[in-house]
């Protein structure tokens, strides 16, 4: 059935379900329907696709928060299809700092423009409330989607695409520092230092705590992790004495829908991020450009068709766009948050509300007191007045 209006039929009634793990086939399936529908060839989906994403979705839902929803008609018939979770980089990820991304949305041709998208993304977006993401992160797969995307409030924001082109050699360095590039554990520890100074000069006072103590363990496991399996490499600076003063990781993209090169063959996207140079540093947005040029020409090396950046702030949204970074298909919106019982800011605040509340507490308890005292007072001088009229 659907409401009619003056424009003929328009939203749809139907019931959007969360799904679980009897559904995953059909997400797959529902996946590889929106790939052809987008005009691309079956020939770019690997032999071993719905193996690997039905594998990818059970580790998301037991790491990464992930659930599915489908559409259903009213004789039952599922007609559309999303998929969401925690968004996992391809990055190391922090708690304060809590984004959910969506997938592999798709609705049946027959039932599309009568609201069932929409329908879809409205569940995510309650999901990603109700895990603690501040913001929600998506690449739109065709035009129609993107329009859906901007009635719901998703605009460009600092999520950003290179298209990568042949071109020529990179600009040399500022004769100022030397770049190299290193893949082993050796140079660990100058990426640590530089992606949490990054961290905290970008951060809200107070996150010093947990950058200190929360982002070496889980940027450590993930370059371990992105080294063994992402092609993961590190761009470094040194100036003339030898020292390491600038630092940017690289490696190929690991997370779900169209850009996983693990499952098609025709996309494959270099991802950049921890791009930092020490303050001190002569030149020091020069460094960063010339950090950054030998990623992408690394990219370029290694079969990357685009590169991706979630820039951290206004400035380096900047630096990338001077790159030719560009929003292109990446869109993003800004959440009302649910509090998370792990985030140290929430915890934080839940402190200060439970300080406000007890001061309050205790300020109306003495203007009880003081009432109450006000109205024994009166009880006792009204005694005394009227003790004063019996004869």
């Amino acid at each position: 059935r659907t409401t009619e209006d003056a424009d003929g039929p328009r939203t749809m009634e139907i019931s959007v379900q969360a799904a679980g793990a009897d559904h995953d086939a059909l997400v797959a399936k529902n996946w590889k329907k929106q790939w052809l529908a987008n005009g691309r060839e079956e020939s770019g989906i690997t032999a071993d696709q719905m193996d690997k994403m039905l594998a990818y979705i059970k580790a998301a839902r037991s790491d990464l928060c992930h659930q599915s929803f489908v559409a259903v008609s009213p004789s039952g018939v599922v007609v559309g299809s999303a998929a969401c979770q925690l968004w996992s980089g391809p990055a190391p990820q922090f708690d304060g700092d809590k984004a959910g991304t969506v997938w592999g949305v798709f609705v049946e041709p027959e039932h599309r423009r009568r609201g069932v998208a929409t329908r879809l993304m409205q569940a995510v977006i309650k999901h990603w409330t109700s895990i603690g993401c501040q913001r929600g992160v998506l690449l739109c797969a065709s035009e129609e989607a993107r329009r859906v995307y901007e009635r719901l409030g998703f605009g460009p924001g600092h999520m950003l695409l290179l298209e990568l082109q042949p071109s020529d050699a990179a600009a040399p360095a500022p004769s100022s520092v030397t770049l190299e590039t290193a893949h082993g554990a050796e140079a660990d520890a100058h990426v640590l230092r530089h992606l949490r100074a990054k961290h905290l000069e970008e951060r809200a006072p107070g996150a010093s705590r947990w950058a200190g103590e929360e982002l070496p363990e889980r940027a450590a496991a993930f370059v371990k992790g992105a080294r063994e399996r992402l092609e993961y490499a590190v761009c470094m600076a040194r100036d003339a004495t030898g020292a390491v003063v600038g630092c940017a990781s690289s490696n190929v993209w690991e997370g779900p829908g169209s850009n996983n090169h693990s499952w098609q063959t025709l996309i494959k996207l270099g991802v950049v991020w921890g791009l930092h140079v020490d303050r001190e540093q002569r030149e020091r947005d020069a460094v960063a450009a010339a950090l950054l040029e030998h990623v992408v020409a690394r990219w370029r090396e290694t079969g990357c068709t685009k590169g991706f950046v979630m820039a951290a702030s206004d400035a380096e949204a900047a630096l990338f766009r001077r790159a030719g970074f560009e929003a292109h298909n990446a869109m993003t919106i800004e959440l009302g948050r649910a509090p998370s019982p792990t985030s140290p800011i929430d915890l934080l605040r839940g402190v200060a509300m439970r300080q406000r509340t007890c001061a309050a507490e205790a300020a109306a308890a003495a203007a009880t007191a003081e009432a109450e005292a006000d109205f024994v007072a009166s009880l006792r001088a009204s005694g005394a007045a009227l003790a004063q009229q019996v004869p």
